[in-house]
């Protein structure tokens, strides 16, 4: 009696939640992946702090590295180029909040000219990148 009522029904394959999982995993991945790959594209030492936090939306990212060359969303300029695109930039977006990631072996003097500049370009949300101490 149990073999008939098995064999009469058959079963269902249910594919469009199967389908809307698959989509939520593979943009889950993809936004990860992009994350990921905008905050680690060049290799700079950050240095370390107990309070490091990463921030909640897409902030420029302005790279110093331990030579002193300077890394805008990893596009390779001057001081120059970078104040002048700093302030196109914020012209556009007053509130941007902008990321300076400087090696903990690039010279100090390096790292306040450059805090200077993004101060004349008009940048009110400065973030400096450390990593967690432990």
């Amino acid at each position: 009696m149990f073999q008939d009522m098995r064999m009469k029904k058959k079963p269902i394959f249910m594919i469009i939640p199967m389908i809307d999982i698959i989509f939520f995993l593979l943009v889950f991945f993809m936004m990860n992946s992009l994350q990921t790959v905008a905050q680690k594209a060049l290799s700079v030492q950050l240095p370390q702090a107990q309070s490091a936090s990463a921030p909640v939306q897409m902030p420029i990212i302005l790279t110093l590295d331990k030579e002193g060359h300077i890394t805008l969303d990893n596009k390779p300029v001057t001081i120059d180029e970078a104040s002048q695109l700093m302030k196109q930039h914020m012209t556009e977006n007053a509130n941007a909040a902008v990321i300076l990631q400087a090696d903990k072996q690039t010279a100090h003097g390096q790292v306040v000219a450059v805090m200077d500049m993004l101060k004349g370009a008009g940048v009110k949300r400065l973030a400096i990148a450390a990593e967690q101490k432990g």
